[in-house]
């Protein structure tokens, strides 16, 4: 798979003992990319790699300024096309609706420019679903000096912690992350999250987790997640078709 899409240890989400799934899980990539997704692939890596320049270029503001006319051209060309998502909310229709949703991911999203990207994989799948995911920041995460700002862990650890609740058969939302700081997250060092399911209540999802670098303990957190009832799902998407 490309850099950034989930691989899963089965075949399938399973049933956690909440409510029946009756969209799929986020965790598994629904199909294959199309050709157009490898080529939004190519162009969101030339992008990041825009923007790691942009961070540290000494460039003179000339040079600079021609790079953007260039990046301004390819967005005009793209403006030019037609945009948009394809209508209609019924059941039927939400998980060819959430396809490829680990590939648009902001966090992880091969396609997306904004995702660092991690590469995550699901161990276990079920009530004690497991994952683990591995990331270089690069400089453009840098918050306290030679240190991944305290904002992307967290949100690296939404997304991890995000999948493993999904992995239990039962995917919902975030209701609560709490993330505990051990010691300076480096930048430019791979760093290993893992992820896990720690029990299930009803529609309730509880999940820890923990990122190192190397044996180093970098941060801890715990997430509560609660598992979506089709109806929430397609008012969700409903919103986001109305606002596009």
């Amino acid at each position: 798979m490309s850099t950034g899409d989930a691989t899963s240890a089965g075949g399938g989400a399973s049933d956690g003992g909440g409510a029946a799934n009756h969209f799929g899980g986020f965790h598994v990539q629904t199909g294959p990319l199309t050709d157009a997704d490898h080529a939004r692939v190519e162009l969101a890596d030339e992008v990041r790699a825009m923007i790691r320049e942009i961070i540290s270029t000494d460039a003179s503001p000339d040079e600079i300024r021609r790079a953007r006319d260039h990046v301004r051209a390819g967005v005009e060309l793209l403006l030019a096309k037609a945009h948009g998502v394809a209508p209609g909310v019924s059941e039927a229709a939400l998980v060819e609706r959430s396809r490829n949703f680990l590939a648009r991911s902001p966090m992880m999203g091969s396609i997306n420019p904004i995702a660092m990207p991690l590469t995550l994989a699901v161990v276990h799948e079920g009530e004690k679903a497991t994952v683990e995911a591995r990331v270089t920041f690069s400089n453009s995460y840098e918050g306290a000096p030679g240190c991944v700002h305290g904002g992307f862990v967290a949100s690296a650890f939404d997304e991890v912690l995000g999948v493993a609740q999904s992995a239990s058969g039962n995917p919902g939302m975030t209701a609560n992350l709490s993330v505990d700081y051990r010691s300076p997250t480096p930048i430019l060092r791979e760093l290993v999250f893992r992820g896990w399911c720690e029990r299930i209540d009803g529609r309730k999802i509880y999940t820890r987790g923990t990122v190192h670098h190397g044996d180093t303990l970098c941060a801890e957190a715990t997430g509560l997640f609660i598992s979506m009832r089709p109806e929430l799902f397609a008012k969700l998407l409903a919103m986001r078709d109305a606002s596009t």
